[in-house]
């Protein structure tokens, strides 16, 4: 599955997307209210203050799995696959976020076809 990519500078609800067949992913950027440059040792005070000055934050990467249904979108499910803890902003581009993305779009994938087989299955 190709995604679109996220842009050099990205800002919290930027999302990704993608489609295989009649599904589709998007994986969407939020804010990880649970992380600070303090949870590592490997920040400098620089980074620190940077962090502060809202120049970089800790970001959340969400992967959300619909599928078409008869010309119809049906979410499968709205938290496939997360991961937090991501830096976003804070080198010279987020060609890591679209790494993460790419990842994550694959276990929502696998998750969604195994939605639709569960579903097929029970009928």
């Amino acid at each position: 599955m190709e995604l679109t990519k996220f842009d050099n500078f990205a800002i919290c609800s930027d999302t990704v997307q993608g489609t295989q067949g009649d599904f589709t992913v998007t994986v969407l950027l939020d804010r990880d209210p649970d992380v600070t440059p303090d949870h590592f040792d490997c920040h400098s005070e620089t980074d620190k203050q940077r962090w502060r000055d809202d120049e970089w934050f800790y970001g959340l990467l969400r992967a959300k799995v619909s599928v078409d249904v008869a010309g119809q979108s049906v979410l499968l499910d709205d938290c496939a696959a997360v991961l937090g803890g991501v830096e976003v902003n804070i080198g010279d581009d987020n060609s890591h976020l679209d790494e993460h993305a790419e990842e994550l779009a694959r276990e929502a994938y696998e998750r969604g076809v195994s939605l639709v087989n569960a579903i097929k299955s029970a009928a």
